[in-house]
């Protein structure tokens, strides 16, 4: 073989091996859409993952439709980054806000893992807290889950410990089994799993679904004895 020819297809494999997530552990880079309805009022979320080089981005922006507006903006967005590695996922930052007519409030946080520290402000006030190794936020969470479907080890994992603002919580997570649900893409075969937090009486369900990467297609957020619904109305491939 010609040492052009040979170096140009090598060339083409390092672009592809850098171009993207491990094909069998991440979810390809997508925004999703959810919506969900509560007293005449709609929510609008969207999530979005990217990937960098070594890096994954996802994000999560929601706000409310509806004669709430009328009283001012109701708006919340997280960003978490992520290294993405051999070794696995491991959070580097995090960043949470809310926007409301009376309130706002906003989080950032960043990790050393050398020190097993988060550091952050929150409303503008420091805080430390110390960490254990496969510390997540609520986005990475998704984002380990997902991952975990894909290469089949969900089942081993039963807590997850979950930066919360300025504390940390330890939540179980079950497997409640499979489900095929009706959705605006159609119906689609999922993997239900629930966190749980018991102690507060609260709880995140999602479904993933093998055929959209088991990227999560429905989400049902229990509290004070209600379910909220929020259900994919798009996907967009990036």
């Amino acid at each position: 073989m010609a040492w052009n020819t040979l170096s140009t297809r090598l060339a083409l494999l390092i672009l592809l091996l850098g171009a993207g997530p491990p094909a069998l552990a991440m979810p390809p880079a997508h925004t999703a859409f959810y919506e969900a309805v509560a007293y005449g009022n709609t929510l609008k979320t969207r999530s979005t993952v990217n990937y960098e080089p070594g890096l994954v981005r996802m994000s999560l922006d929601a706000r409310i439709v509806g004669f709430l507006r009328i009283l001012g903006r109701f708006e919340m967005s997280r960003e978490s980054i992520l290294s993405n590695s051999p070794e696995g996922l491991r959070l580097l930052e995090s960043h949470h806000s809310e926007t409301q007519p009376r309130r706002s409030r906003e989080v950032h946080t960043r990790f050393d893992w050398d020190a097993h520290l988060a550091r952050g402000t929150q409303d503008g006030k420091p805080f430390e807290i110390e960490v254990q190794d496969g510390t997540l936020d609520y986005l990475s969470v998704l984002m380990m889950l997902m991952q975990e479907l894909r290469t089949g080890n969900v089942e081993a994992r039963e807590t997850v410990e979950v930066v919360e603002r300025h504390r940390l919580r330890t939540y179980t997570l079950i497997r409640e089994g499979n489900e095929r649900l009706q959705t605006d893409l159609g119906r689609l075969d999922t993997v239900k799993i629930t966190r749980r937090d018991e102690e507060r009486g609260i709880a995140l369900s999602a479904w993933f679904a093998p055929e959209l990467h088991y990227i999560p297609v429905r989400f049902d957020y229990e509290a004070d004895g209600r379910i909220y619904a929020l259900r994919i109305t798009g996907v967009e491939w990036h």
